[in-house]
C-alpha cells in the first residue's frame, strides 16, 4: 500500500495543517475582522491540507506531486522571508521572535504564500507535461519519417529492380512478396504512429503479459534456433496495462540481445519480477553492452541523428509503446546488457474513468472518484453534527483544537476532518476484493468499520492527548457514547453516499474529465 502513495503530498498537507493552527487566534469580538482575517485563511489552509491528502492517494503522476510540494514550500518560505525582512525594517533591526509568534497575520501571509506556491507548482507541472507530450509527438514524427524513407522507399526500389528482370527460373516472385510484406507491416506501424500522435486515443487495458512474452520468446527461438533463451517468471497470471502490441516491446529487445551476443552460442536470460504495483521484465545478455545513444533512446526517448539506420527503428517503437502504456525502461551495462521494461499492473493501477465502481482499485483513485469522495465526505459530516447536537454534544467544540470555541470554526474544521478521513476511506474501499466493490452493503460495512476505528484511535486517544497539550485536562483514553453514535452516523452516510456517487455521478464526471 505504501508503495502506491505519493509521499510528497504529505508535505503539502503538513504545511497547510500546521499553518491553520494560528489563523483563528484573533479576538472574535469584531465579526468582520474575525471572518476576513480568521475564517478565510482557515478555509485556505484546511483546503490546502485536504488537497495534500487527496494528491497523496490520487492516480496522478508522482512528479506532479513532488513539483507542487516543492513550490508549496518555496511559496511559504519566500513569504516568511519577506515578512521577517519587513519586521526588521520596521523595528530598526531588532527582531522580537515573541512578537512574531504573536502576530496571527504571519501565518495568514504564509498560508497565502503556500497556496500561491502550490498553484505555481501545478502550473509548472502542467507545462512540463505539455512539453513531454510535444517531445513524444516529435519523436513519433521522426520515426515516421525514418520508416517512410528507409523502409518503404528502399523496398519499393528493390521491387522495381526485380520487376524489370527476367523472372523465369528465379525466386524473384518470393523476393517481391517478401518486400511487399515489409511495406504492409510498415504501413501498420505508420497507422499506429499517426493514431498515437493525433487526437485518436489508443485503447489501453488489461493484457496478459505471460502470453505476449511467451509468443515473443518462441518467435526468437524459431528465428535463432542455436540461441539459449531462459525465462524465469512467477506462475501467477500477470495482467498489465497495455494493448495487443505488447509483444512488439519484447521481441526486438530479445532479438537485439541475441544478435549482439559475443559468444558462439548466444545466451539470453529473461526474468519477470513483480511488486504490488508493477511488473518488471529484465532481458540480460553477455554482449558488449548497449551504446550510449541507444541507452538514452530507451530511457529518455532522446533521438539523435534520426537518419542514422544503425540506431534501429525497433528501439524507437519500443520506447514509444512503453510510453503509451505509462511504463518506463531502465538499462544497465555493468555486465553485458540488461534492459528492464517496467509496466503497471492492471489490477493495482487501473482506476481510470469508467462507469463501474469496480474500476476503483489500488490506493490511487482517479480524479472523478476523488471529487465524488469529497462531496460524499462533506455531506456525511452533516449527520455526524446533527447526531452530536441531538445527543448533547457540540460540533463547535471541535474548534477548540484550533484555538477558538466557535460554531463557524467548529463546523469548518469538522468538515475538513471528514474530507481527510473520507479520502482515506476511498483508499480502503479500493483495497477490498473486486467481488465486494460493486455492492452497497460492502461500502456501508467498510464505512462502519472505518468509523469505529476513528472513534477508537482519533477520538479515544489522539483528541484527548491533543487537548492535554493545549492545557485542557481530559482523561486518556476517553471513549464517549455520543461520539460513538456520531461516528457511526458518519460512517454509514459516507458508505451510502460514496457507493451511489460512484455508480451514478462518477461516469458523468469521467466523460467530462476525459
Amino acid at each position: 500500500m505504501g508503495a502506491r502513495l505519493n509521499y510528497s503530498g504529505f508535505v503539502i498537507a503538513g504545511v497547510g495543517f500546521f499553518l491553520t493552527r494560528f489563523t483563528v487566534t484573533l479576538a472574535i469580538g469584531d465579526p468582520v475582522r474575525f471572518y476576513l482575517a480568521g475564517v478565510v485563511p482557515l478555509l485556505l489552509g484546511l483546503g490546502l491540507a485536504a488537497f495534500g491528502v487527496a494528491v497523496t492517494v490520487a492516480n496522478v503522476d508522482p512528479s506532479l506531486v513532488r513539483t507542487t510540494a516543492v513550490w508549496c514550500v518555496i511559496g511559504a518560505g519566500s513569504m516568511l522571508v519577506l515578512v521577517v525582512l519587513t519586521l526588521l525594517g520596521s523595528t530598526d533591526g531588532a527582531l522580537n521572535l515573541a512578537a512574531i509568534r504573536s502576530q496571527t497575520a504571519l501565518s495568514n501571509f504564509l498560508i497565502g504564500g503556500s497556496v500561491g506556491g502550490t498553484l505555481t507548482g501545478l502550473y509548472a507541472s502542467r507545462n512540463r507535461r505539455q512539453r513531454d507530450e510535444l517531445r513524444q509527438q516529435t519523436n513519433r514524427l521522426w520515426v515516421l519519417n525514418r520508416l517512410l524513407r528507409h523502409e518503404i522507399l528502399n523496398a519499393v526500389t528493390i521491387i522495381r529492380g526485380y520487376a524489370t528482370l527476367d523472372r523465369e527460373g528465379t525466386d524473384y516472385g518470393e523476393r517481391i512478396e517478401e518486400y511487399s510484406a515489409t511495406i504492409e507491416q510498415t504501413i501498420e506501424e505508420v497507422k499506429h504512429l499517426t493514431r498515437t500522435a493525433g487526437a485518436e486515443e489508443v485503447p489501453i487495458g488489461a493484457v496478459d503479459l505471460g502470453t505476449h512474452l511467451a509468443s515473443s520468446v518462441e518467435s526468437i527461438r524459431d528465428a535463432f534456433p542455436d540461441a539459449e533463451i531462459s525465462v524465469e517468471a512467477p506462475e501467477e497470471d500477470l495482467s498489465v496495462r497495455a494493448n495487443e502490441r505488447l509483444g512488439q516491446v519484447f521481441t526486438p529487445l530479445i532479438e537485439n540481445a541475441v544478435v549482439h551476443a559475443t559468444q558462439e552460442v548466444p545466451s539470453v536470460d529473461v526474468r519477470v519480477t513483480t511488486t504490488v504495483a508493477t511488473v518488471r521484465v529484465s532481458i540480460t545478455d553477455e554482449g558488449p553492452g548497449l551504446p550510449e545513444r541507444q541507452r538514452r533512446l530507451l530511457e529518455t526517448g532522446e533521438i539523435e541523428e534520426f537518419d542514422d539506420p544503425t540506431t534501429g527503428f525497433d528501439l524507437n517503437l519500443v520506447r514509444l509503446l512503453v510510453e503509451n502504456y505509462g511504463g518506463r525502461i531502465e538499462t544497465d551495462v555493468a555486465a553485458g546488457s540488461t534492459v528492464a521494461v517496467v509496466l503497471q499492473r492492471a489490477g493495482d493501477s487501473e482506476t481510470s474513468v469508467e462507469a463501474s465502481r469496480t474500476r476503483l482499485s489500488g490506493v490511487r483513485p482517479a480524479t472523478p472518484h476523488l471529487v465524488v469522495t469529497l462531496a460524499a465526505s462533506v455531506l456525511a459530516g452533516i449527520p455526524y453534527g446533527v447526531a452530536a447536537e441531538q445527543l448533547g454534544g457540540s460540533v463547535s467544540a471541535i474548534g477548540v483544537f484550533y484555538g477558538v470555541n466557535n460554531p463557524v470554526v467548529g463546523w469548518l474544521t469538522h468538515e475538513f476532518h471528514s474530507a481527510v478521513f473520507g479520502f482515506a476511506f476511498a483508499g480502503i474501499v479500493s483495497l477490498a476484493p473486486a467481488r465486494y466493490r460493486n455492492h452497497l452493503p460492502a461500502y456501508v460495512a467498510i464505512g462502519i468499520g472505518w468509523a469505529l476505528t476513528l472513534w477508537t484511535l482519533a477520538a479515544g486517544f489522539v483528541a484527548p492527548i491533543w487537548l492535554n497539550l493545549l492545557g485542557i485536562a481530559v482523561p486518556v483514553p476517553s471513549f464517549s457514547n455520543v461520539l460513538l453514535v456520531s461516528h457511526l452516523a458518519w460512517g454509514i452516510s459516507l458508505g451510502v453516499l460514496t457507493a451511489l456517487g460512484y455508480e451514478y455521478v462518477t461516469p458523468r464526471l469521467a466523460r467530462h474529465h476525459s
